[in-house]
C-alpha cells in the first residue's frame, strides 16, 4: 500500500522520450486551433524568425503537438512531434515525426504501427485489467487517458489503481478539459486535479485544454500544465518565488518589491527565491528556498542562502543587487537573453 507521506513516481518503462526517467512531457492540444502560418505556435512556445528561418524554442515549449484530423500545413519544429488520429496518419507522408492517436477499438482494428510509439486515447472508466493486460502486449503502447466525469480526480485515482493491480509499466498522459466561467476558474481546477495525481506519482506527460465564455486559450493552457509540474516538482521550468501573504510587520511594498526582483531574476530556471516582508515569520515560511530577502528593519533587508544568513540589515536600495552577487558566486547565475 502507497504511503500518502511519500512520494514515489509510478515505475515506467520509456517510450521514446516519455516515461521512465524522462521529465513529464506536456502537449498542446491544437484540434481546433486554425494553424495556417508558423508564427501560430508562438502561443505554444515555439517562435518563428522568418528572417533566419530558424525557429527558437522557449522552456516552456510543448513538445508534442495534438493536431487530430488537421496536420500542420509546414514542417514541425526540430524536437517537437504531431500527434495524428490513426485514420489520418495511415494516409500522412510521414510515419516517423508524425506519431499515431488510437482509440481502443481502433487499436484492435487497424494492424498498421508505429515504429517507435503508438498512442491509445481513452476514457479512465475503458480500462479494465484485461484491457490493459491486452495493450502492455506491446511495448510501443502509451496511454492517453481522460474522463469527462465532475469527479475527474475520483474517477483517474480510480483507474491508477487499477493499472498499479494490474501491474503494467505503459507510461501515461494525463488528459484533462475544463470548460468554466472564467479561465482563471480552469486553471484552479486543473491544478487540483492535474496537481494531485502528479503528486501521487501518476503521470509522465499532461495535457491541459481550457476554455471558457470567450472560448479555448492555448496558451494559459500550456502555461498552465508548465506550472503544475513545477508546483508538483517534477519537472522546474521557471524561477520560483515563495512569497508571505504581507500583514501589519511587512518592512516593505511587497508586490513591488517582488516585482522588481522577479524582473532580474525570472530566467533563473529552477532556482527558488523566498521574498518575505519581516524576520518574524520570513525564514520559517521560505524554508525550502534556494535564496531568501527577508525585511528586517525600516530599510534594512537580510538575505539568506536556504536557512542561512548571508548578509544581514543591508540598505534596501542594494539588496536586490548583493542577492545576484550570492547566486553568481554560487555559479547558479546566467545572464538574461532580452
Amino acid at each position: 500500500m502507497r504511503s500518502p507521506y511519500v512520494y514515489h513516481r509510478r515505475q515506467t518503462h520509456a517510450v521514446a522520450v516519455v516515461g521512465h526517467d524522462n521529465v513529464p512531457r506536456v502537449l498542446a492540444d491544437l484540434r481546433t486551433v486554425a494553424i495556417s502560418r508558423m508564427e501560430d505556435l508562438a502561443q505554444i512556445g515555439h517562435v518563428y524568425d522568418p528572417i533566419t528561418d530558424k525557429w527558437s524554442t522557449s522552456d516552456q515549449a510543448a513538445e508534442f503537438l495534438y493536431m487530430g484530423s488537421a496536420p500542420l500545413p509546414f514542417m514541425a519544429p526540430a524536437g517537437t512531434r504531431q500527434l495524428l488520429d490513426v485514420t489520418v496518419w495511415l494516409n500522412h507522408d510521414d510515419h516517423f515525426f508524425c506519431v499515431p492517436v488510437f482509440t481502443i477499438d481502433e487499436w484492435r482494428r487497424i494492424p498498421q504501427r508505429h515504429t517507435v510509439m503508438n498512442i491509445v486515447r481513452c476514457v479512465a472508466d475503458e480500462l479494465t485489467v484485461e484491457v490493459l493486460h491486452e495493450l502492455a502486449e506491446d511495448a510501443s503502447v502509451v496511454l492517453m487517458i481522460g474522463s469527462p466525469s465532475d469527479a475527474y480526480f475520483s474517477a483517474m485515482r480510480e483507474c491508477c489503481d487499477r493499472i498499479l493491480a494490474a501491474h503494467v509499466h505503459m507510461p501515461v498522459i494525463l488528459e484533462y478539459h475544463s470548460h468554466t466561467d472564467t479561465i482563471d476558474d480552469g486553471v484552479l481546477d486543473a491544478s487540483t486535479d492535474v496537481g494531485g495525481l502528479l503528486v501521487e506519482g501518476f503521470g509522465d506527460a499532461v495535457m491541459i485544454t481550457l476554455s471558457a465564455i470567450r472560448g479555448l486559450d492555448t496558451a494559459t493552457s500550456v502555461r498552465t500544465a508548465f506550472g503544475i509540474l513545477q508546483a508538483a516538482r517534477t519537472r522546474m521550468t521557471k524561477t520560483e518565488y515563495i512569497s508571505c501573504p504581507s500583514c501589519g510587520r511587512t518592512l516593505f511594498d511587497l508586490q513591488e518589491t517582488t516585482a522588481m526582483i522577479r524582473s532580474h531574476t525570472d530566467h533563473l530556471k529552477g532556482v527558488k527565491i523566498g521574498i518575505m516582508g519581516c524576520i518574524v515569520n520570513g525564514p520559517g515560511e521560505m524554508a525550502d528556498a534556494d535564496y531568501g530577502y527577508v525585511g528586517s528593519g525600516p530599510d534594512r533587508i537580510t538575505l539568506y542562502r536556504g536557512q542561512e544568513i548571508v548578509q544581514r540589515n543591508i540598505p534596501s536600495a542594494g539588496a536586490v543587487d548583493a542577492l545576484i552577487d550570492i547566486i553568481r558566486n554560487d555559479g547558479r547565475w546566467v545572464e538574461k537573453n532580452y
